[in-house]
């Protein structure tokens, strides 16, 4: 019996020693991301609980399987990162760090649910220590579809990849496809230019559906876009897209989605337009045609002293054949031009009624506060195929109900922690249009601009520099 009892007590100390290595192992060490993957009993947030310490765990293989990466944990993306064939679920605050060379991408067999909440954001970031973080730290987040694009044969390859990378394709004929759900979620310092007019952007949409949905989503410090729409009928709301080293929202190649509440903050620095519009390069009457719908929007360039000169930006252009329709708008501190249309194509859409910027406030527009709602032919030497357009006379006609008055944005200077919102007694706060009633859009934000009173953004969003 003592022989006995002193093998039980060896062993069980042997067991404790073996479990006390694995913990240690297990807190000491980047562990590689599996399917499945949850947090320990206690550490999965509830509505409202902020998230403690997670697991810290590196991502080397690309996914085949449906995986979940879990509430609270950080997970760093080694490489291009491709979904396939799977369903990639992201928990409330997980946080995901790129390393150069490093994104994201949603094949078209693939998913993405990446769901936080406002105290709980999903933060796409760089894997640069915090104060060393700059746009173009990693690539971004792909997601790619199988529903219509203007391009012959019907499908691409995304941009921001070499040609012999087959993954990247994109287009179809399925108008719903489903590419996934992103709610509460950062894409923070991320794009990359592989060559000119080859780059990737903080979110790059090829081909995804109309089930599709981005919802209360910040892409911050991009070096490119902040989102484009390649095609496809993907749809967003409460978007912010601050301090894109290029324009804030871009689409091409037939895009036909739906846009509600959607701010645009433009860096004095760098920036190029609020937005660039694009049918297809190479065929500007391509079908289907871009054509997308948009309601409360703000476009804020970064001259926010009335009638002084700074960075050359603009607002809007509209070129390629594109059609839309641009309603409740904020278009304020540009520099440049407000709205520039290029090629015949683009000009019968509006002489035709499918292009058009209606119920809208402009502010600053150009160098001395004057232009309404852009300099007359504002950019003829760039593409003088417009036919003599007069941008300024057109957006400023009857019918369309535009204005030119100070919106009185409460703190737009402020690039470490702006408020868009508009101050007690703006113009912004009544005059609106109703949108519509289709299970989209919100018919009760009759104000002009992407807020009212309410700051969506409050608790979810953040603005470092580096």
């Amino acid at each position: 019996m003592k022989a006995k009892r002193i093998w039980l007590i060896g062993l069980s100390i042997m067991f404790g020693l073996v479990s006390l290595l694995s913990a240690c192992n297990s807190d000491d060490e980047n562990t590689e991301a599996t399917d499945g993957d949850a947090p320990a009993d206690g550490d999965n947030p509830t509505d409202g609980d902020e998230c403690t310490d997670g697991e810290t765990i590196e991502v080397n293989a690309d996914i085949t399987a449906d995986a979940t990466w879990a509430a609270c944990n950080t997970y760093i993306l080694k490489k291009h990162i491709f979904v396939e064939n799977a369903t990639l679920t992201i928990e409330k605050g997980v946080t995901v760090k790129g390393e150069s060379g490093s994104s994201l991408v949603i094949a078209t067999s693939a998913k993405l649910l990446a769901e936080g909440d406002a105290a709980n954001p999903i933060v796409f970031t760089s894997a640069q220590p915090e104060g060393s973080r700059a746009a173009g730290d990693w690539g971004g987040v792909v997601l790619l579809g199988l529903a219509p694009i203007n391009v012959s044969g019907g499908s691409e390859k995304i941009e921001g990849f070499p040609a012999t990378e087959g993954r990247t394709s994109y287009g179809g004929g399925d108008g719903q496809h489903d590419c996934g759900t992103l709610k509460y979620v950062r894409v923070e310092f991320a794009g990359f230019e592989l060559a000119p007019d080859n780059e990737l952007n903080g979110v790059t949409l090829g081909g995804c559906g109309s089930k599709t949905l981005l919802d209360h989503v910040q892409v911050h410090m991009g070096a490119d876009d902040g989102v484009e729409c390649f095609g496809g009928s993907a749809n967003l709301k409460h978007v912010v897209i601050s301090e894109p080293d290029d324009d804030g929202l871009d689409w091409d190649f037939g895009w036909t989605g739906k846009v509600q509440w959607m701010v645009v903050h433009q860096n004095g620095v760098v920036g190029d337009k609020g937005m660039e519009c694009d049918n297809n390069k190479n065929d500007n009457d391509a079908a289907p045609r871009s054509a997308p719908e948009l309601w409360n929007v703000s476009l804020i360039g970064s001259d926010s002293d009335p009638g002084t000169a700074g960075k050359e930006q603009s607002g809007i252009h509209f070129r390629r054949g594109t059609a839309g329709k641009v309603n409740n708008m904020i278009m304020a501190y540009f520099t440049d031009f407000g709205i520039n249309v290029s090629d015949g194509s683009t000009v019968s859409q509006f002489d035709g009624g499918a292009l058009a910027v209606k119920n809208s406030l402009f502010w600053d527009i150009g160098d001395n506060n004057s232009a309404f709602p852009a300099e007359p032919a504002p950019a003829e030497g760039e593409e003088p195929d417009d036919g003599g357009f007069d941008e300024a006379a057109a957006f400023a006609g009857g019918g369309l109900n535009n204005a030119f008055a100070d919106p009185q944005l409460t703190d737009i200077s402020n690039y470490d922690d702006p408020d868009f919102l508009p101050q007690s007694g703006s113009p912004a706060l009544d005059g609106g249009a109703t949108p519509p009633s289709d299970g989209f859009f919100d018919a009760s934000a009759t104000y002009i601009g992407a807020f009212g009173a309410e700051d969506w953004t409050a608790g979810w969003t953040a603005y470092p520099a580096n």
